[in-house]
């Protein structure tokens, strides 16, 4: 009875112990993976405003959805804590996480140009 309850009690810990990793955060990288969603912009070719999507793939793959293009594939990385995509406008960009990971400012390191994407 007592190798029982001594069985009992190992198997419970290691249970324990394998949910305790359950709470950890994702990795930088893992925060990009997903669609994210742009503000409204102000359409210059027409009338009202128009959004765009980007999408980051666990591949290193993106696609972009941009108004009259349509979609866009292209490269994502990670590389001295700035986000770096080969695209049609390639470039490098300074990024902060907010609102517990569901919003991504952008800033090019070219422009300065700043975007805010949340996340769907």
């Amino acid at each position: 009875m007592q190798k029982l309850c001594t069985l009992i009690v190992i198997f419970l810990l290691l249970f324990i112990a394998s949910l305790s990793g359950c709470n950890q955060t994702s990795t930088e990288r893992e925060k990009f993976i997903g669609t994210w969603k742009t503000e409204p912009k102000i359409n210059p070719i027409g009338e009202g405003n128009y959004t765009e999507t980007e999408t980051f793939y666990a591949n290193g793959s993106f696609v972009t959805t941009n108004m009259g293009l349509g979609q866009i594939p292209g490269k994502w990385q990670l590389s001295g804590g700035k986000l770096i995509i080969d695209i049609y406008f390639p470039g490098a960009y300074r990024y902060t996480f907010s609102q517990n990971d569901t919003m991504l400012t952008l800033v090019s390191e070219s422009t300065g140009f700043t975007e805010n994407l949340t996340k769907q």
